[in-house]
Protein backbone atom coordinates (compact mmCIF):
# COMPACT_ATOMS: atom_id res chain seq x y z
CA UNK A 1 0.00 0.00 0.00
CA UNK A 2 2.06 3.06 -0.97
CA UNK A 3 1.00 7.36 -0.23
CA UNK A 4 0.62 8.74 -4.26
CA UNK A 5 2.73 11.71 -2.93
CA UNK A 6 3.34 13.37 -6.49
CA UNK A 7 3.84 12.33 -10.21
CA UNK A 8 6.30 14.81 -12.40
CA UNK A 9 7.57 14.25 -15.34
CA UNK A 10 7.00 10.77 -16.08
CA UNK A 11 8.71 8.81 -18.22
CA UNK A 12 6.33 6.75 -20.67
CA UNK A 13 7.35 3.23 -21.13
CA UNK A 14 8.71 3.93 -24.41
CA UNK A 15 11.46 6.79 -23.18
CA UNK A 16 12.46 4.63 -20.36
CA UNK A 17 15.77 2.65 -20.17
CA UNK A 18 15.99 -0.75 -21.99
CA UNK A 19 16.49 -3.62 -19.66
CA UNK A 20 19.90 -5.62 -20.05
CA UNK A 21 19.65 -9.27 -19.87
CA UNK A 22 20.13 -9.19 -16.39
CA UNK A 23 20.22 -5.75 -14.79
CA UNK A 24 22.64 -5.39 -12.37
CA UNK A 25 21.38 -3.22 -9.85
CA UNK A 26 23.97 -1.51 -6.74
CA UNK A 27 22.36 -0.84 -3.28
CA UNK A 28 24.52 1.52 -0.93
CA UNK A 29 23.76 0.71 2.05
CA UNK A 30 24.99 2.76 6.00
CA UNK A 31 25.77 -1.22 6.94
CA UNK A 32 28.56 -2.03 9.14
CA UNK A 33 29.84 -4.74 11.85
CA UNK A 34 27.62 -6.22 14.04
CA UNK A 35 25.25 -4.07 12.44
CA UNK A 36 20.89 -6.47 12.51
CA UNK A 37 19.24 -4.45 10.44
CA UNK A 38 20.90 -4.10 6.73
CA UNK A 39 21.85 -7.87 6.40
CA UNK A 40 18.61 -9.03 6.53
CA UNK A 41 17.16 -5.96 4.13
CA UNK A 42 20.02 -7.65 1.55
CA UNK A 43 18.38 -11.20 2.00
CA UNK A 44 15.04 -10.48 1.19
CA UNK A 45 16.74 -8.19 -2.15
CA UNK A 46 18.99 -11.34 -2.54
CA UNK A 47 15.52 -13.46 -2.91
CA UNK A 48 14.08 -10.77 -5.21
CA UNK A 49 16.79 -10.65 -7.29
CA UNK A 50 16.52 -14.74 -7.81
CA UNK A 51 12.90 -14.43 -8.37
CA UNK A 52 13.49 -11.47 -11.35
CA UNK A 53 16.55 -12.49 -12.76
CA UNK A 54 18.62 -9.66 -11.86
CA UNK A 55 22.03 -8.85 -10.32
CA UNK A 56 22.32 -7.31 -6.89
CA UNK A 57 25.45 -6.04 -5.43
CA UNK A 58 25.11 -4.46 -2.27
CA UNK A 59 27.60 -2.18 -0.58
CA UNK A 60 28.24 -1.62 3.13
CA UNK A 61 29.71 2.10 3.53
CA UNK A 62 29.22 2.24 7.60
CA UNK A 63 28.44 5.03 9.05
CA UNK A 64 31.66 6.57 10.36
CA UNK A 65 33.11 8.85 7.58
CA UNK A 66 30.26 10.31 5.49
CA UNK A 67 32.75 11.57 2.93
CA UNK A 68 34.42 8.40 2.28
CA UNK A 69 30.97 6.85 1.59
CA UNK A 70 30.74 9.36 -0.92
CA UNK A 71 34.51 8.29 -2.86
CA UNK A 72 33.10 5.00 -2.44
CA UNK A 73 29.88 5.36 -4.05
CA UNK A 74 31.16 7.91 -7.18
CA UNK A 75 34.16 5.32 -7.64
CA UNK A 76 31.78 2.51 -8.12
CA UNK A 77 29.64 4.60 -10.60
CA UNK A 78 32.62 4.93 -12.55
CA UNK A 79 34.14 1.38 -12.71
CA UNK A 80 33.42 -1.40 -14.73
CA UNK A 81 30.93 -3.34 -15.04
CA UNK A 82 28.86 0.39 -14.56
CA UNK A 83 25.15 -0.56 -12.43
CA UNK A 84 22.02 -0.51 -14.70
CA UNK A 85 20.29 0.86 -11.71
CA UNK A 86 21.52 2.42 -8.28
CA UNK A 87 20.04 2.38 -4.82
CA UNK A 88 21.57 4.51 -2.57
CA UNK A 89 20.74 5.56 1.29
CA UNK A 90 21.72 9.03 1.60
CA UNK A 91 22.75 11.50 4.24
CA UNK A 92 23.73 15.05 4.59
CA UNK A 93 25.87 16.57 1.34
CA UNK A 94 25.73 13.53 -1.07
CA UNK A 95 22.52 13.87 -3.05
CA UNK A 96 23.53 16.60 -5.23
CA UNK A 97 27.49 14.74 -5.96
CA UNK A 98 25.24 11.22 -6.49
CA UNK A 99 23.02 12.75 -9.07
CA UNK A 100 25.64 14.52 -11.09
CA UNK A 101 27.85 11.33 -11.98
CA UNK A 102 24.65 9.53 -12.86
CA UNK A 103 23.31 12.04 -14.76
CA UNK A 104 26.33 12.18 -17.48
CA UNK A 105 26.78 8.34 -16.59
CA UNK A 106 22.86 7.81 -17.62
CA UNK A 107 22.62 5.60 -14.70
CA UNK A 108 19.08 5.22 -12.99
CA UNK A 109 19.43 6.69 -9.42
CA UNK A 110 16.81 5.53 -6.75
CA UNK A 111 17.49 7.69 -3.46
CA UNK A 112 16.41 5.87 0.02
CA UNK A 113 15.02 9.32 1.63
CA UNK A 114 14.20 11.59 3.85
CA UNK A 115 16.36 14.44 2.09
CA UNK A 116 16.77 16.97 4.38
CA UNK A 117 14.86 20.47 3.38
CA UNK A 118 17.80 22.67 2.49
CA UNK A 119 19.32 19.69 -0.04
CA UNK A 120 15.77 19.72 -2.32
CA UNK A 121 16.65 22.82 -4.37
CA UNK A 122 20.06 22.16 -5.24
CA UNK A 123 18.36 18.84 -6.81
CA UNK A 124 15.50 19.88 -8.72
CA UNK A 125 12.79 19.71 -5.64
CA UNK A 126 11.67 16.41 -6.81
CA UNK A 127 12.78 13.53 -9.34
CA UNK A 128 13.11 14.00 -12.77
CA UNK A 129 13.00 17.43 -12.90
CA UNK A 130 16.34 18.91 -12.92
CA UNK A 131 17.93 15.89 -12.50
CA UNK A 132 15.88 12.93 -15.47
CA UNK A 133 18.46 10.24 -14.04
CA UNK A 134 16.59 10.59 -10.47
CA UNK A 135 13.80 8.17 -11.04
CA UNK A 136 12.13 7.98 -7.44
CA UNK A 137 12.47 9.06 -4.10
CA UNK A 138 11.39 6.31 -1.52
CA UNK A 139 10.52 7.67 1.60
CA UNK A 140 9.59 5.38 5.20
CA UNK A 141 7.53 7.52 7.26
CA UNK A 142 9.79 8.49 10.02
CA UNK A 143 7.87 10.90 12.25
CA UNK A 144 5.38 8.48 12.34
CA UNK A 145 7.38 6.09 13.50
CA UNK A 146 9.18 7.72 16.01
CA UNK A 147 5.14 8.47 17.28
CA UNK A 148 4.12 5.16 17.26
CA UNK A 149 6.60 3.79 19.31
CA UNK A 150 6.36 6.78 22.22
CA UNK A 151 2.85 6.26 22.32
CA UNK A 152 3.25 2.64 22.71
CA UNK A 153 5.95 3.13 25.50
CA UNK A 154 4.21 5.55 27.09
CA UNK A 155 1.00 3.84 27.58
CA UNK A 156 2.95 0.64 29.05
CA UNK A 157 4.51 2.67 31.59
CA UNK A 158 1.57 4.35 32.31
CA UNK A 159 -0.20 1.10 32.56
CA UNK A 160 2.08 -0.08 35.14
CA UNK A 161 2.04 3.14 37.10
CA UNK A 162 5.81 3.86 36.08
CA UNK A 163 5.14 7.44 37.36
CA UNK A 164 8.22 9.48 38.92
CA UNK A 165 7.64 11.09 42.44
CA UNK A 166 6.31 14.40 40.54
CA UNK A 167 3.38 12.08 39.15
CA UNK A 168 4.99 12.24 34.91
CA UNK A 169 6.72 9.64 33.31
CA UNK A 170 9.98 10.47 32.91
CA UNK A 171 11.04 9.68 29.27
CA UNK A 172 15.09 9.70 27.83
CA UNK A 173 15.75 8.96 24.39
CA UNK A 174 18.77 7.50 21.85
CA UNK A 175 18.78 8.68 18.92
CA UNK A 176 20.54 8.02 15.50
CA UNK A 177 22.88 10.34 13.55
CA UNK A 178 22.27 13.31 13.01
CA UNK A 179 23.50 13.82 9.46
CA UNK A 180 20.45 11.29 8.29
CA UNK A 181 17.91 13.90 8.08
CA UNK A 182 15.49 10.70 9.35
CA UNK A 183 16.74 10.48 12.22
CA UNK A 184 15.17 14.03 13.42
CA UNK A 185 11.94 13.35 12.06
CA UNK A 186 11.93 10.06 14.29
CA UNK A 187 12.97 12.36 17.37
CA UNK A 188 10.04 15.12 16.07
CA UNK A 189 7.89 11.70 16.30
CA UNK A 190 8.62 11.27 19.83
CA UNK A 191 8.33 14.59 21.13
CA UNK A 192 5.03 14.56 19.25
CA UNK A 193 3.62 12.11 21.66
CA UNK A 194 5.58 13.19 25.22
CA UNK A 195 3.54 17.25 24.18
CA UNK A 196 0.59 14.84 23.61
CA UNK A 197 0.16 12.91 26.53
CA UNK A 198 -0.84 15.04 29.86
CA UNK A 199 1.70 13.08 32.69
CA UNK A 200 4.97 12.58 30.35
CA UNK A 201 8.27 14.78 30.25
CA UNK A 202 10.92 14.53 27.64
CA UNK A 203 14.29 14.86 29.63
CA UNK A 204 17.15 14.57 26.84
CA UNK A 205 17.32 12.38 23.49
CA UNK A 206 21.17 11.78 22.45
CA UNK A 207 22.90 10.82 19.16
CA UNK A 208 24.42 7.69 18.04
CA UNK A 209 26.11 6.09 15.46
CA UNK A 210 23.33 3.67 15.61
CA UNK A 211 25.47 0.92 17.42
CA UNK A 212 24.47 -1.51 20.72
CA UNK A 213 27.04 -0.43 22.92
CA UNK A 214 26.44 3.03 22.36
CA UNK A 215 22.52 2.38 23.27
CA UNK A 216 23.66 0.56 26.32
CA UNK A 217 26.46 3.21 27.55
CA UNK A 218 24.32 6.17 26.39
CA UNK A 219 21.51 4.77 27.96
CA UNK A 220 23.34 4.21 31.39
CA UNK A 221 24.17 7.67 31.07
CA UNK A 222 20.99 9.22 30.61
CA UNK A 223 19.52 6.53 33.44
CA UNK A 224 22.22 8.00 36.05
CA UNK A 225 21.68 11.74 35.07
CA UNK A 226 17.79 11.23 35.11
CA UNK A 227 16.83 8.42 37.59
CA UNK A 228 13.39 8.45 37.82
CA UNK A 229 13.22 8.08 34.27
CA UNK A 230 11.04 4.78 33.07
CA UNK A 231 11.15 4.89 29.27
CA UNK A 232 13.89 4.60 26.94
CA UNK A 233 13.11 5.38 23.23
CA UNK A 234 15.58 3.85 21.26
CA UNK A 235 15.83 5.29 17.27
CA UNK A 236 16.47 1.66 16.40
CA UNK A 237 15.98 -1.67 17.34
CA UNK A 238 19.52 -2.22 17.72
CA UNK A 239 20.31 0.46 20.11
CA UNK A 240 17.06 -1.16 22.24
CA UNK A 241 18.75 -3.91 22.53
CA UNK A 242 21.49 -1.62 23.75
CA UNK A 243 19.05 -0.07 26.11
CA UNK A 244 18.25 -3.62 27.81
CA UNK A 245 21.52 -4.00 28.43
CA UNK A 246 21.44 -1.04 30.24
CA UNK A 247 18.28 -1.38 32.03
CA UNK A 248 19.79 -5.07 33.45
CA UNK A 249 22.94 -3.99 34.47
CA UNK A 250 21.09 -1.04 36.78
CA UNK A 251 18.43 -3.69 37.90
CA UNK A 252 15.66 -2.00 35.99
CA UNK A 253 13.17 -4.89 34.73
CA UNK A 254 12.82 -4.07 31.22
CA UNK A 255 9.02 -4.88 30.08
CA UNK A 256 8.15 -4.44 34.29
CA UNK A 257 9.53 -1.28 35.89
CA UNK A 258 11.71 0.11 32.43
CA UNK A 259 10.21 0.52 29.17
CA UNK A 260 12.14 0.45 25.71
CA UNK A 261 11.67 -0.85 22.38
CA UNK A 262 12.85 0.14 18.61
CA UNK A 263 12.41 1.18 15.11
CA UNK A 264 13.07 -1.22 12.63
CA UNK A 265 10.47 -3.97 12.91
CA UNK A 266 13.72 -6.25 12.76
CA UNK A 267 13.62 -10.03 13.72
CA UNK A 268 15.57 -9.03 15.90
CA UNK A 269 13.45 -7.02 17.51
CA UNK A 270 10.54 -8.71 16.73
CA UNK A 271 12.52 -11.16 18.88
CA UNK A 272 12.34 -8.82 21.74
CA UNK A 273 9.01 -8.11 21.87
CA UNK A 274 8.37 -11.52 22.18
CA UNK A 275 10.69 -12.46 25.15
CA UNK A 276 8.99 -9.06 26.67
CA UNK A 277 12.19 -7.06 27.14
CA UNK A 278 11.03 -4.80 24.50
CA UNK A 279 7.32 -2.90 24.33
CA UNK A 280 7.10 -2.59 20.13
CA UNK A 281 8.87 -2.04 17.64
CA UNK A 282 7.67 0.32 15.00
CA UNK A 283 8.18 0.23 10.85
CA UNK A 284 7.58 -0.50 7.43
CA UNK A 285 7.70 -4.03 7.22
CA UNK A 286 11.70 -5.11 5.41
CA UNK A 287 9.06 -6.30 2.34
CA UNK A 288 8.81 -2.06 1.40
CA UNK A 289 12.38 -2.96 -0.27
CA UNK A 290 11.55 -5.85 -2.28
CA UNK A 291 8.47 -3.79 -3.42
CA UNK A 292 11.29 -1.19 -4.26
CA UNK A 293 13.64 -3.65 -5.86
CA UNK A 294 10.35 -4.91 -8.05
CA UNK A 295 9.73 -1.28 -9.50
CA UNK A 296 13.32 -0.81 -10.18
CA UNK A 297 13.29 -3.84 -12.38
CA UNK A 298 10.52 -3.23 -14.17
CA UNK A 299 11.10 0.60 -14.97
CA UNK A 300 14.79 -1.24 -16.14
CA UNK A 301 12.46 -3.43 -18.80
CA UNK A 302 10.60 -0.38 -20.17
CA UNK A 303 7.53 -0.79 -17.56
CA UNK A 304 7.79 2.40 -15.57
CA UNK A 305 5.68 2.71 -12.41
CA UNK A 306 5.21 6.81 -12.07
CA UNK A 307 1.54 6.69 -13.77
CA UNK A 308 0.45 4.92 -11.09
CA UNK A 309 2.79 5.43 -8.27
CA UNK A 310 3.89 8.65 -8.78
CA UNK A 311 7.52 9.25 -8.47
CA UNK A 312 8.28 9.84 -4.63
CA UNK A 313 6.59 6.59 -2.91
CA UNK A 314 6.02 6.95 0.85
CA UNK A 315 5.67 3.15 2.75
CA UNK A 316 3.24 3.33 5.76
CA UNK A 317 4.25 2.02 9.36
CA UNK A 318 3.19 -0.85 11.28
CA UNK A 319 3.65 -1.49 15.23
CA UNK A 320 4.09 -4.85 16.39
CA UNK A 321 3.78 -5.49 20.20
CA UNK A 322 2.82 -8.67 22.22
CA UNK A 323 -0.36 -8.72 20.90
CA UNK A 324 0.51 -9.25 17.20
CA UNK A 325 4.27 -10.02 17.21
CA UNK A 326 3.58 -13.73 16.10
CA UNK A 327 1.82 -12.56 13.33
CA UNK A 328 4.86 -10.72 12.55
CA UNK A 329 7.16 -13.38 12.99
CA UNK A 330 5.57 -15.79 11.14
CA UNK A 331 5.29 -13.50 8.36
CA UNK A 332 9.21 -13.34 8.45
CA UNK A 333 9.81 -16.45 8.33
CA UNK A 334 7.61 -17.34 5.33
CA UNK A 335 9.33 -14.68 3.57
CA UNK A 336 11.22 -16.95 1.18
CA UNK A 337 8.44 -18.94 0.24
CA UNK A 338 7.50 -15.85 -1.88
CA UNK A 339 7.41 -16.21 -5.36
CA UNK A 340 7.96 -12.39 -5.99
CA UNK A 341 7.19 -12.51 -9.53
CA UNK A 342 3.42 -12.36 -9.53
CA UNK A 343 4.11 -8.88 -8.33
CA UNK A 344 6.50 -7.92 -11.34
CA UNK A 345 4.42 -6.28 -14.37
CA UNK A 346 7.32 -7.61 -16.53
CA UNK A 347 6.82 -11.51 -15.28
CA UNK A 348 3.09 -11.52 -14.41
CA UNK A 349 1.88 -10.07 -17.76
CA UNK A 350 -1.91 -10.17 -16.52
CA UNK A 351 -1.31 -7.62 -14.19
CA UNK A 352 -2.56 -4.40 -14.80
CA UNK A 353 -1.95 -2.28 -11.26
CA UNK A 354 0.87 -2.69 -8.78
CA UNK A 355 -0.67 -4.79 -5.41
CA UNK A 356 1.71 -4.35 -2.38
CA UNK A 357 -0.74 -4.10 0.32
CA UNK A 358 -0.21 -6.26 3.75
CA UNK A 359 -3.35 -8.68 2.31
CA UNK A 360 -1.28 -9.48 -1.23
CA UNK A 361 1.69 -10.49 0.78
CA UNK A 362 -0.54 -12.73 3.47
CA UNK A 363 -1.87 -13.80 0.06
CA UNK A 364 1.79 -14.78 -1.31
CA UNK A 365 2.32 -16.69 1.87
CA UNK A 366 -0.78 -18.45 2.76
CA UNK A 367 0.98 -21.93 2.05
CA UNK A 368 3.66 -21.16 4.41
CA UNK A 369 1.66 -19.47 7.20
CA UNK A 370 -0.68 -22.75 7.51
CA UNK A 371 2.54 -24.63 8.43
Amino acid sequence: MLVWLLATAQLTRAEAPPAAERPRIVFFSPNSEANTYWPQVFRILEKVAQDLGFEFVPYSLGVDDRFAREQTILRVLHAEPRPDAVIASVVIGHSQHLLDASESLGIPVFILGPLFPSELPEVGAAPRRKYKSWAALFNWAEAQKGYALAKALLAEAEKANAFARDGSIHVVGVGGDPSWFGSGLRQSGLARAVAEHPHAVLEQVVPTKWKREEGHQLTLKLLRRFPEASVVWAASDQLAVGAVDALTELGRVPGKTAFTGGLDLSDVGLQRVQQGSFVATAATTLLSYAQAAVLIYDYLGGIDFAAQLGTELEFPTEIATRENVDQHLRLSRCIPSIDFKQFSKLHNTRLQRYEFSMPAYLAATAACLRR
